[in-house]
C-alpha cells in the first residue's frame, strides 16, 4: 500500500518496499567533511556515515512550519542544511515519517524517527556516570510520556462509548 502525502498542493507517493530497497542500496554516504559540517549545525543531534538524527527542537520547528504550508526544502535550507548534501530522499522521508507521527497524535522525541521506545530497565541512576544517567532518565521520561498519551486516548475512547450509550 502506498502512502500519499501532500507537498505544495501535489500528492506525492512514498516508495514501495521494493523501491525502498533499491533506494537503500543507493543511499549516499556522508564524507568526513560533510559529517563535520552537519555536526556543526545546532539542529543536528547525531550524524554517522549513513544517517543523520535531528534534535527535538528541529523536529518541533520543522513540524510547525510544515503544517503551516512551508515547502520541505525551504525549511531545511532556512535551518542551515544543504539539500544537495542531505539528498531529497532523506528530507522527504523525514517529513513523511514526522507527518505520520503527527497524524497518529504522537509527539516527536529526541529518539531518531522510526525507532520504538522500549520499556526502560530498572536501573540505579546513582551508579551511572552523569551523562549516561541523564540520557537514561530522558529515555524513561519519553517512554512515560508516550504511556500517558496512550492512556489519554484510551480514556477518551472509553468516555466516548459511555456517552453514546446514554
Amino acid at each position: 500500500m502506498d502512502t500519499i502525502f501532500q507537498q505544495k498542493g501535489k500528492s506525492c507517493r512514498m516508495p514501495s518496499k521494493e523501491d525502498a530497497m533499491r533506494i537503500k542500496k543507493r543511499i549516499r554516504k556522508f564524507t568526513a567533511e560533510q559529517m563535520e559540517q552537519l555536526a556543526a549545525n545546532p539542529f543536528t543531534q547525531r550524524v554517522t556515515v549513513l544517517r543523520i538524527s535531528f534534535s527535538l527542537e528541529f523536529k518541533n520547528l520543522f513540524l510547525a512550519r510544515y503544517e503551516s504550508g512551508e515547502a520541505i526544502k525551504d525549511i531545511f535550507a532556512e535551518m542551515g542544511y544543504d539539500i544537495g548534501m542531505l539528498g531529497e530522499n532523506r528530507i522527504y522521508n523525514f517529513a513523511n515519517r514526522l507527518a505520520i507521527m503527527a497524524e497518529r497524535g504522537e509527539m516527536p522525541t529526541e529518539e531518531p524517527l522510526g525507532s520504538k521506545l522500549e520499556k526502560p530497565a530498572s536501573v540505579d541512576y546513582n551508579t551511572m556516570p552523569a551523562q549516561q544517567s541523564v540520557a537514561a532518565m530522558q529515555r524513561e521520561i519519553a517512554y512515560l510520556r508516550q504511556q500517558i498519551e496512550f492512556l489519554k486516548k484510551i480514556t477518551e475512547l472509553d468516555n466516548g462509548r459511555k456517552s453514546s450509550r446514554l
